[in-house]
């Protein structure tokens, strides 16, 4: 699968850095050494913001 993701990447550049990270730590996808290995640079998990809403009477 590996192999896979570094074609669609260096080859055929129909997968960018961002959706390759998504598919990092799937059953069926990478590892974040398979990403470093394949882009070059060190996976960087997102972060994810929480939203508030705040309602004033």
């Amino acid at each position: 699968m590996v192999q896979i993701f570094t074609w669609a990447y260096q080859d055929w550049k129909t997968i960018t850095k961002e959706t390759l990270a998504t598919v990092v730590g799937l059953p069926d996808g990478i590892t974040a050494d398979d990403y470093k290995a394949i882009t070059g640079e060190a996976y960087v998990a997102p972060t994810t913001q929480a939203t508030t809403t705040s309602t004033t009477n």
